[in-house]
Formats: C-alpha cells, sequence, structure tokens
C-alpha cells in the first residue's frame, strides 16, 4: 500500500497515517515536552533549598552569689583523759557536752577528770580545758575576734569563767581579738563556787561567737 500510489484511498490513508504518525509524534512531543517542563519545574526549587542543616541559638544568663562564711567547732584537746582535760560530748560538732562531775568544800569531790583547786578559804574552782576550732570559706579575712556569754544568771556565789575572764548573761564577753584560722584555740572553763551555796547540780549554757576581722 505504501509503495503503490495508485488509489486516491491509499494516499489518502498514507496521508492519514502520515499526519497520525506526524500527529502522534507531535503529540508526543508535547506530551514529552510538557512532562520534561513539569520535572524541571519541581527540581528547580529542590535545588535552591540550601544544602546545610539548620541551626538555631539561644543565650542563659546565670548569676551566682559567692558567700564568705566562717565555722565554729568544739574538740576534744590532745591530753583528753588526764587531769584537767575532761572529753567533750559530741565532740567536733559545734553543740558539745561537758560534765564536770561534781564537788564539795572542802575538797570532797568526785572530780575524775577536771581539776579541783581551792582558791581562797571560802572558794573552790573546778576546771576544763578544750580546743576551739574555727575555720573560713571564700573570706580574705586574716583572722577572727572571739566572744562568750552565759544564758542565765548563775546562782549567789557562783562565778563562770573562761581563761579568767569572768562570763556574764547580759552581753559578750571578749576572749581573744585576733586569732588564727585554722589552728586549734585551747580555753579552759572554770567554774567557781563559794562554800555556802546550797547542795543543787550547776547548768549552764555558753554561748561562743566567732566574728572575722
Amino acid at each position: 500500500m505504501y509503495l503503490t500510489p495508485v488509489s486516491p484511498i491509499g494516499f489518502a490513508v498514507r496521508k492519514s497515517r502520515k499526519r497520525m504518525l506526524r500527529g502522534s509524534m507531535q503529540g508526543e512531543g508535547k506530551f514529552a515536552g510538557a512532562r520534561l517542563w513539569v520535572a524541571l519545574f519541581w527540581l528547580l526549587p529542590m535545588l535552591t533549598l540550601p544544602a546545610r542543616a539548620q541551626a538555631a541559638s539561644a543565650q542563659l544568663n546565670i548569676t551566682l552569689s559567692v558567700q564568705s562564711s566562717i565555722t565554729l567547732v568544739f574538740n576534744n584537746n590532745p591530753s583528753v583523759g588526764t587531769p584537767g582535760f575532761c572529753p567533750l560530748s559530741n565532740a567536733g560538732t559545734s553543740n558539745v557536752g561537758l560534765d564536770l562531775g561534781s564537788a564539795a568544800f572542802p575538797g570532797n569531790t568526785n572530780v575524775t577528770c577536771g581539776n579541783y583547786t581551792h582558791l581562797t578559804a571560802s572558794f573552790y574552782q573546778v576546771s576544763s580545758a578544750f580546743d576551739v576550732l574555727v575555720t573560713k570559706s571564700n573570706s580574705s579575712s586574716p583572722s577572727y575576734r572571739l566572744e562568750a556569754q552565759i544564758s542565765s544568771a548563775p546562782p549567789q556565789g557562783v562565778i563562770w569563767l573562761i581563761d579568767n575572764i569572768t562570763l556574764s548573761n547580759t552581753a559578750f564577753s571578749p576572749l581573744n581579738t585576733a586569732s588564727n584560722y585554722g589552728q586549734p584555740l585551747t580555753k579552759t572553763l572554770q567554774v567557781q563556787v563559794r562554800n555556802n551555796v546550797p547542795a543543787q547540780i550547776l547548768q549552764e549554757t555558753i554561748t561562743f561567737l566567732a566574728t572575722a576581722n
């Protein structure tokens, strides 16, 4: 049919097929072009996106106040257990106890660790020593002051002392004015009793105050 151009139908068919072929090619070309255009349309936005990972930043503002401090604890003296050095209960803390035993005038005593001394014809004394340790943190203070105060007024004829300094319940009594931090400070508690004081149990609470210079 393609080799013999005799029948118009053949030409018609040929032309028709050419048109069909041409139309088919044109149609495919348009279709293919449309597909290519669409593919490039979606590809171009992808190529313009950044290739690196996304990142974000934020800030945290911090405030910290460093406070200076000093600490006071009571320790047993290295001579604890010998006369004049009674053991502390709860030693190594800021809340300790001290038992001096019992005593009477003239010299009838049951003081097993403290020192018993006749002071005068009418007064005797029982004493015991211990260590005070004051340390500091975050402080440029070169030294500290040490004071002490009893919590209540003693009975008539009874005197409480630290290193021969009389203690009061109305104000702190200065003991040291410039002591070094971190060095044990030996303090001697003294209880002086007049011979006419009635039999009783003497109890007292002594507050020690360390203040940075």
